[in-house]
């Protein structure tokens, strides 16, 4: 999420280009908490109605974060249900898509039919892992998924992130690498 966050700020901030971060974490999204908004609406809204989501509406569900950057924040709840069908979630992002020409998708760490099809939709992907055992196999599952359903696509970008804790055993970051084929584009060390 924060890799995400940052990632977004900087396209809109840097690059100037309109972006929205929609967070899908619904229970625990921690999009207003880190840009230091409390939306009392945001995505879960456009999900319980989205026959309702036109440009005006979805508008006065965005936080505008800065010129450039607009938020489209979960509600941090954990007392909801909030399973839908994929076409649910697909025609919220397509809404989402329709206003702005860059969409991050900060996609929850459930498995579920729409965070699949959220993935498999998506332009770019990009998995964010730890050196860890627990990580390479989980990175592996969504390449191999990924390069199965898009074969003539690029793999997935992979970030690593939070190399080189001390006292805590991980796998070389050219071990990782090797055994799911791909280079990662970014090394983040573990920052205290």
């Amino acid at each position: 999420s924060t890799l995400a966050h940052n990632v977004g700020w900087c396209i809109a901030e840097s690059l100037q280009i309109n972006t929205t971060l929609v967070d899908l974490d619904m229970p625990y999204g921690t999009l207003g908490l880190n840009f230091n908004e409390e939306p009392s609406q945001g995505v879960a809204d456009a999900l319980s109605a989205p026959e309702r989501l036109d440009d005006v509406l979805l508008d006065r569900l965005l936080v505008k974060a800065t010129e450039h950057l607009s938020l489209f924040a979960a509600p941090a709840i954990v007392d909801r249900n909030y399973e839908s069908d994929p076409a649910t979630f697909e025609s919220v992002l397509d809404a989402v898509r329709r206003v702005t020409p860059c969409v991050i998708v900060d996609l929850p760490h459930h498995w579920s039919p729409w965070v699949k099809q959220t993935l498999l939709a998506s332009d770019d992907i990009v998995i964010v892992a730890t050196p860890d055992l627990a990580s390479l196999r989980t990175a592996k599952s969504y390449i191999d998924m990924v390069k199965l359903v898009r074969p003539n696509d690029p793999p997935p970008k992979l970030v690593m992130n939070q190399t080189g804790v001390p006292k805590r055993p991980e796998i070389p970051v050219k071990d990782f690498a090797e055994t799911l084929g791909v280079t990662p584009s970014l090394s983040l060390p573990f920052d205290p």
